[in-house]
């Protein structure tokens, strides 16, 4: 039987790029990671990045723009996201 409060992996790209974050930034299971790619229609923003975001189990909340795709994202990039401002 699942469990409500039993978190589900994530599959594919995003889920890998979840686990990078997770385990450079030493999160643990109460931290929760997202991860989307969006296209930006602004002036002088690249036409596709991905945000990454950390909510932290203390209620804090850190937010990371990579201009690019989801699929180019290596775990060195997750292991700067820190010395980001």
């Amino acid at each position: 039987m699942t469990s409500l409060f039993t978190r589900n992996k994530t599959p594919g790209r995003a889920g890998q790029v979840k686990a990078w974050v997770s385990q450079h930034l030493e999160l643990t299971e109460a931290d929760l990671v997202s991860v989307a790619e969006l296209a930006c229609q602004e002036p002088g923003c690249p036409p596709i990045e991905t945000v990454v975001t950390v909510y932290g189990a203390d209620g804090q909340r850190r937010t990371w723009r990579l201009h690019k795709p989801l699929t180019e994202i290596a775990a060195a990039d997750a292991a700067a996201l820190e010395a980001q401002p």
